[in-house]
């Protein structure tokens, strides 16, 4: 019996989801909780996304097998009460495999949404910039809406990696990519631009949606024509798509989870 956890957190002080010696990371302090919670037996905690340093989340999906009977309504209740106040759990259920098998969110999931925001303002706003790319310059939205049509499909995002990137296969399928203009408040009590890029498909590479957003922010800017895009997956060359964009920006707002799940 596998226990699947809704996780959020604000991943400005991690260094990733991922475990990494001597780091503080999410899967670091999930796991060091459920090893408080379960008396000192150790849990392994799997996610459906490896989320890089800096990049948020507010659906990660997390799963493992509990060692003693508590119920998943405890199971939250236990966990947010000793979290540090970066992280939460927003749901937990249960779930069992006819094979007995355990359940691994990473490969069982049906798809990711992620969004990014940018706001284009001259003044920092520590509130807001937290959790958003901040811009001097506004950006042509019809251009990058243009460009973002390129994306949708199943092409090679060989160009649209981190240079680290280990995977051997590089071809990704992407259902949705959206570019919206919302109004924002600043600090000051003026309405300034926000544009927000929704990004949705099966499984994404090392750094993908960030090298999406930095060549769709330049076509934006107008350094880049709309066609980069289609030019850049063509190539499979890093140079041809754009820079890569802050992880403050990025946040996982959705894994696809197949199966039902209960409210904490």
């Amino acid at each position: 019996m596998s226990v699947l956890l809704r996780v959020a957190y604000d991943g400005t002080e991690f260094h990733g989801y991922a475990p990494q010696p001597g780091q503080r990371t999410v899967h670091g302090v999930l796991e060091e909780q459920l090893y408080e919670l379960f008396s000192g037996v150790h849990v392994e905690a799997r996610a459906a996304s490896r989320t890089d340093a800096g990049v948020h989340a507010k659906g990660q999906i997390v799963a493992f097998e509990k060692p003693l009977p508590i119920p998943p309504k405890g199971i939250v209740k236990g966990l947010n009460g000793h979290l540090p106040p970066d992280v939460a759990v927003l749901a937990a259920w249960e779930e069992e495999r006819p094979d007995g098998a355990i359940v691994k969110p990473r490969f069982e999931n049906g798809g990711k949404h992620y969004r990014y925001r940018l706001v284009h303002d001259r003044v920092t706003d520590p509130f807001r910039d937290r959790f958003a790319w901040r811009l001097e310059q506004p950006l042509d939205v019809e251009r990058m809406r243009e460009a973002a049509r390129g994306f949708i499909g199943t092409h090679d995002y060989l160009a649209f990696r981190a240079s680290d990137c280990q995977a051997s296969n590089t071809m990704r399928t992407v259902t949705r990519v959206d570019v919206q203009v919302e109004q924002a408040s600043t600090l000051h009590g003026r309405a300034v631009p926000s544009y927000v890029i929704d990004v949705e498909g099966h499984a994404f590479l090392k750094r993908m949606v960030r090298v999406m957003v930095g060549t769709l922010v330049e076509i934006g800017r107008g350094h880049f024509e709309p066609d980069a895009v289609t030019r850049a997956l063509a190539s499979g060359v890093r140079t041809d798509a754009g820079s890569t964009a802050p992880a403050r920006g990025l946040c996982l707002v959705e894994v696809k989870w197949p199966g039902p799940h209960t409210q904490p």
